[in-house]
């Protein structure tokens, strides 16, 4: 991503959810049982892509927003 950042040449942010696991499977439960996106995705779903998730670190040079609520 920081490459086509760079190639680019843009401002940027990216956003990061600060928030629990169990916040962020509720609001997903929640957006499930609302029916108004085309997939949904599970709790299986969600523990798996989150699985793999580690947080940009200063050396990336982004330039972060980071949401906690």
């Amino acid at each position: 991503m920081r490459s086509l950042i760079n190639q680019a040449e843009v401002a940027h942010e990216l956003h990061l959810l600060d928030v629990p696991d169990m916040i962020c499977k509720r609001r997903l439960q929640e957006r499930n049982e609302g029916g108004k996106h085309p997939f949904q995705v599970s709790e299986a779903d969600y523990d798996l892509f989150t699985s793999y998730f580690v947080p940009p670190g200063p050396s990336e040079g982004f330039n972060l927003v980071v949401h906690t609520s």
